[in-house]
């Protein structure tokens, strides 16, 4: 009774794979494919590391120099801010010295030049840089 049941079974079974081919074709197909593609699965998982720590490196060296550009560029606003209010203290003082010293300059050349108005006008520019526009 093993025979028959035996020579049973294989008749069930090849009956099975004769309407089944498909599904055996794509298993076999599977299987292949994998056999294959097994040996280039440890140089692809070497290439994708490789890649992810290059990553990493560029995403370092970009943060790294944001972070110098913004302090360089804060460092610019603050010596540029600096130079300003050195500047307007430096003007505010060319003022003072501009209304208090050479006023009494300017006075005495206006009197002394009040009726020639081209000969003060070329004596102003000349002392004190100022220019007459009509």
């Amino acid at each position: 009774m093993t025979w028959l049941t035996f020579v049973l079974h294989s008749k069930k079974i090849w009956l099975w794979c004769k309407h089944h081919w498909k599904i055996l074709a794509i298993a076999l197909w599977t299987l292949v494919v994998f056999v294959v593609a097994r040996k280039n699965v440890r140089a692809y998982k070497k290439v994708l590391n490789t890649t992810l720590e290059n990553y990493k490196k560029e995403v370092e060296v970009l943060e790294n120099s944001h972070k110098e550009e913004i302090r360089k560029r804060d460092e610019a606003i603050l010596k540029h801010n600096d130079n300003i209010r050195k500047l307007e203290e430096k003007y505010a003082g060319d003022k003072q010295e501009l209304s208090v010293e050479k006023r009494s300059r300017y006075l005495e050349l206006v009197k002394m030049y009040d009726t020639d108005p081209e000969s003060i006008n070329k004596i102003l520019e000349e002392e004190f840089g100022f220019k007459h526009e009509k």
